[in-house]
């Protein structure tokens, strides 16, 4: 009977609370932005409520906590805003509107932050630059480096999209290749959190062939000498070191080059100049030549 009659006061007791009339009652509504997502998109999560002032009954009050029925207030984004705040005096009318029995006496929240961008699709081509491409010095790429597919679609915000670089590079792993290679490699990407890729990864195939090494001798002859006396060179020959593959099999002779020494270049103070190599084979890979000076002296 006890419990019976607690029941009954508290329910009385509720009930009156509910319909009496409340001020200044401070309170968190939710916002909404209403926009086209194919053709807008945020740069940043919006908010998604403001603190606001109101008035009326305890049961409208209720009902907000409650969150029953309750229509946020929206904010409708037709076109690119100009700036990216909205301040209270005009979200007013839009949270007004919404209150559904309840009085606003005024937005606490001062300001609304939020910023948008156009939305864009961005075809662009991918690209494996062989020069990034490190390889071990026994081996040479032997065909061009395939990337399959050829191209990504890029969607997002415009002010990035558009700033991707196209051909778009694809890293390869920070190790020299010594043999062939075909993996699938991830897109990296800046913004992952608001630009997105039509493929996740791409695969990349490098044909890599190994290279057969040799040390030629080469005789340097002098141009442009300008007197008639004879010269000797220290040393009298330069040693070429070139790769090439398995497929030029045959061995490399001295006559296949050609080494100048250019007096031109002449340096009196250590009696040296500059060897070039006017001539070699076309179908070498690799091709290292020491010394690059020899020293220059008449003939005794």
């Amino acid at each position: 009977m006890v419990l019976l009659c607690l029941a009954a006061a508290s329910t009385f007791w509720l009930l009156n609370a509910l319909n009496k009339n409340y001020t200044n009652i401070r309170t968190n509504y939710p916002l909404s932005f209403v926009y086209n997502p194919q053709k807008f998109i945020p740069l940043k999560p919006l908010p998604e409520e403001i603190e606001i002032n109101v008035s009326g009954k305890g049961w409208k009050l209720l009902r907000k906590y409650l969150m029953l029925d309750v229509r946020p207030a929206e904010i409708i984004i037709r076109s690119l805003p100009r700036q990216n705040y909205l301040q209270s005096s005009a979200l007013r009318p839009q949270v007004a509107a919404v209150l559904d029995g309840l009085q606003l006496n005024f937005i606490v929240t001062d300001t609304v932050l939020f910023s948008f961008d156009r939305r864009v699709k961005r075809q662009v081509a991918l690209q494996v630059d062989s020069a990034d491409i490190k390889i071990a010095d026994n081996v040479f790429i032997a065909s061009p480096v395939v990337v399959s597919p050829d191209s990504v679609l890029f969607d997002g915000p415009a002010s990035i999209v558009n700033e991707l670089p196209a051909p778009f590079p694809i890293k390869l792993p920070p190790v020299a290749l010594d043999r062939s290679f075909k993996r699938f490699l991830p897109l990296d990407y800046p913004n992952k959190s608001l630009v997105t890729a039509s493929v996740p990864d791409v695969e990349v195939s490098v044909a890599i062939s190994p290279l057969i090494w040799q040390q030629v001798p080469v005789t340097p002859v002098v141009r442009d000498h300008p007197a008639e006396t004879p010269l000797v060179l220290q040393p009298a020959t330069v040693t070429i070191r070139c790769a090439y593959a398995q497929n030029n099999a045959a061995p490399i002779t001295p006559d296949q080059f050609e080494a100048v020494v250019n007096y031109a270049t002449y340096n009196p103070a250590d009696s040296t100049a500059a060897v070039e190599l006017t001539r070699k084979p076309i179908y070498l890979k690799r091709l290292t030549m020491e010394p690059r000076r020899v020293k220059i002296q008449p003939a005794s």
